[in-house]
């Protein structure tokens, strides 16, 4: 009398745990890359948000509010004096923050990611700078998206600052704000 045992045999049990694993794979793939658009999805409902602040301010004050004691005029919005973003490179005002919240806004939104380490990390705005639209306020801020369009920049201008810089893809946006 043979003695058969049942169960599975270890070429079986292998096949069945590589099949798992490259299906949680691209399950994974697919949930980062959603993550992706969603926070980039996000920014643009935050940029637009903080343009429509700028623009009551612009409204009550028949001005757009000042950059003083900033980067090159470049400010991280709602960082405050104290705060640094863009790799600490540069730094938020307490002025201007306060000038623009709770007025206009109840609380300035901060990028979804807020990596310090890199570049693109919040939402910077400059009363005075060049842009294609010529110079005067605008908005900048980082992109994860890998080759993005005007559309993803809500019809700014795109840039790119090189391997391993920025968030994401490296790209950014430059708003203009009218």
């Amino acid at each position: 009398m043979v003695d058969k045992k049942s169960g599975f045999t270890l070429i079986e049990l292998l096949v069945v745990i590589s099949i798992i694993g490259l299906l949680s794979s691209i399950v994974l793939t697919s949930v980062n890359s959603a993550r992706v658009k969603a926070r980039d999805v996000r920014r643009l409902a935050d940029v637009r948000q903080i343009v429509t602040t700028l623009q009551f301010y612009y409204d009550d004050n028949n001005t757009f509010p000042p950059t003083p004691g900033c980067n090159g005029g470049w400010c991280c919005l709602g960082h405050g004096d104290s705060g640094r973003c863009w790799n600490g490179g540069y730094w938020g005002s307490t002025a201007l923050d306060n000038a623009l919240s709770p007025k206009y806004i109840p609380k300035i939104p901060d990028d979804p990611l807020n990596n310090i380490s890199k570049l693109g990390d919040s939402y910077m705005y400059n009363s005075s700078y060049p842009s294609s639209a010529g110079t005067g306020p605008v908005l900048h801020w980082g992109i994860e998206k890998a080759n993005p369009v005007a559309n993803d920049c809500a019809g700014g201008d795109i840039g790119n600052w090189g391997p391993g810089a920025g968030i994401g893809a490296n790209y950014y946006c430059v708003l203009p704000i009218r």
